[in-house]
């Protein structure tokens, strides 16, 4: 049971920072990308470049997020059936 809610502890940590840098990084590109209709025109080199790292990790971030969502459900499912079919350790360390 430990190990199950270790797991799940960890991954919603994980999550929940991810998410702030992954709101961090969209909020700099916001800034970068500018507000101009024809910005991207004009555009320096350096700042395409930047763009297109911030996209990487965006999309990087917003892929391992969904991979923690599932992880966090399985990991709740898990605890669950641990629970209901072992119902003495309902008072371990309910989340």
């Amino acid at each position: 049971m430990s190990a199950i809610d270790n797991a799940l502890h960890a991954a919603e940590r994980e999550q929940s920072g991810l998410t702030r840098r992954v709101d961090e990084v969209l909020a700099r590109a916001a800034v970068t990308i500018g507000n101009g209709d024809d910005e991207y025109l004009e555009r320096e080199a350096l700042d395409n470049h930047h763009q297109d790292l911030f996209d990487k990790e965006i999309l990087n971030g917003q892929r391992r997020l969904k991979e923690l969502v599932t992880s966090i459900s399985h990991f709740r499912f898990l605890r669950a059936a641990m629970l209901s079919r072992f119902p003495a350790h309902s008072t371990y360390n309910k989340h």
